[in-house]
């Protein structure tokens, strides 16, 4: 275990007010504009699959076709991940992330207007380049700007913002599906997509201001300290680190249809009720592991703070199948959620200390694309074993579990950089 003195601490402390006391303003808007992004996304989630219902009826179609969309959506996503990481660190990251936003009112307007599958396929797919592109270079330009000794503490905050619109979003989408009518939350998303490009726009000059002039300095710094460094063993962890998330994002995929079916068919539950299974389940457990899993990686490295997430929360995916009522498995799901997620924080720090300053765009892209690999293959393997273990649900969560346990050897081989005791 690495040992911390009080010098480290007193650096950490002196960072993290400095970092926030100059980049505050930045940070805030970065952090409103992703929360109010995923808020959209996340509102409408609980009310696809019973829109998909009314159009394929038969519950194998249905669940077919949401580990197909799932899939679709990936795959758009890989293929978005892949070009940004060529193109993204020679480009403008803030207009490229301002342009990314005219597409969530795109795919929100195809989903309120589809009156068959094909165009919830095309809202998926333009909902896939908007992701593709918003998500990595958002991360990328956090990373560049805040100092390094913060970095897990900074990346909990930030992924606060997609998470905390995911605890409130499902639970009111489903509400509002229920009681005024199925497409409404639809509606809303739309109206606030709109904000966000607005609220964008219009501190655009201060994001250039701000971000532009620090991230030029610490490039050139990078480049002063990375000229005497090989470059092998950072082209060794990115690849370490892609095979994690591609890993992680096969079993995440696979889980996906698992347990939309389950709440349906096994539980039968409402759009309310699963909203509110995964607003509790999933969101308020994972923004309650950012905070810890980023402090703790801080402290401890952010190798650490993942092996020990995984081994925890590997096992609760077989309790899952055992829940009785909705309640049960939101308990179980909260467990799973907030043990697995402690690694998230620390994951995106981790990145940003593996990978040089000039390739952090590329960094971001790859891993986030190898994620989405796996995400593709996922869906489609979850739907598979869905039908033909029914009604055996033990057996596709089983599956599911597999993946997570091939992250380990990955993991353990990735070589960290020491720590430091100066603030970037």
């Amino acid at each position: 275990m690495k040992r911390f003195g009080s010098d480290k601490i007193m650096s950490r402390r002196v960072g993290f007010r400095e970092g926030f006391s100059q980049f505050g303003t930045v940070f805030t808007i970065l952090w409103v504009v992703t929360f109010i992004v995923v808020f959209t996304d996340s509102l409408c989630s609980p009310v696809i699959p019973y829109i998909l219902k009314e159009f394929l009826v038969e519950e194998a179609a249905v669940v077919a076709m949401i580990g197909f969309l799932s899939s679709i959506f990936s795959l758009v996503k890989t293929v978005t991940n892949f070009s940004g990481a060529l193109v993204g660190d020679k480009m403008d990251k803030i207009m490229l992330v301002f342009s990314s936003l005219f597409l969530s009112p795109t795919y929100l307007l195809l989903l309120y207007l589809a009156r068959e599958s094909l165009w919830i396929t095309g809202a998926y797919i333009v909902s896939g380049v908007f992701f593709g592109l918003i998500i990595p270079f958002l991360n990328a330009i956090i990373a560049d700007f805040l100092p390094e000794t913060i970095r897990g503490t900074s990346f909990a905050i930030f992924n606060l913002s997609w998470i905390l619109s995911q605890i409130a979003a499902p639970a009111l989408g489903g509400f509002l599906s229920d009681n005024i009518f199925l497409r409404f939350p639809i509606i809303l998303a739309f109206a606030l997509s709109l904000v966000a490009v607005i609220l964008y726009s219009s501190f655009l000059k201060t994001l250039k201001t701000k971000i532009m002039p620090s991230s030029k300095s610490k490039k050139i710094k990078a480049d002063k300290q990375e000229g005497t460094e090989p470059t092998r063993s950072s082209t060794r962890n990115l690849f370490l680190l892609c095979s994690v998330q591609f890993f992680s994002g096969l079993g995440n995929g696979i889980l996906m249809p698992i347990t939309t079916a389950f709440l349906m068919y096994a539980l039968g539950t409402s759009p309310t009720e699963m909203g509110i299974a995964f607003s509790i389940g999933w969101g308020m457990a994972t923004a309650l592991a950012q905070i810890p899993g980023g402090k703790l990686s801080d402290t401890l490295g952010p190798k650490l703070v993942i092996l020990v997430s995984v081994l925890t929360a590997t096992p609760l995916l077989l309790l899952l199948p055992l829940s009785k009522d909705v309640l049960q498995f939101a308990l179980i799901l909260g467990a799973l959620s907030f043990a697995g997620n402690l690694a998230s924080p620390a994951f995106s720090a981790w990145i940003a200390d593996l990978i040089e300053v000039k390739k952090r765009g590329k960094g971001y892209g790859l891993t986030s694309a190898a994620n989405s690999i796996g995400s593709i293959i996922g869906p489609a393997a979850g739907s598979i074993m869905w039908t033909i273990s029914k009604p055996d649900y033990f057996l596709p969560f089983f599956v599911a579990s597999i993946p997570f346990v091939f992250m380990m050897p990955f993991i353990i081989a990735i070589k960290s950089k020491s720590p430091k005791t100066n603030v970037s």
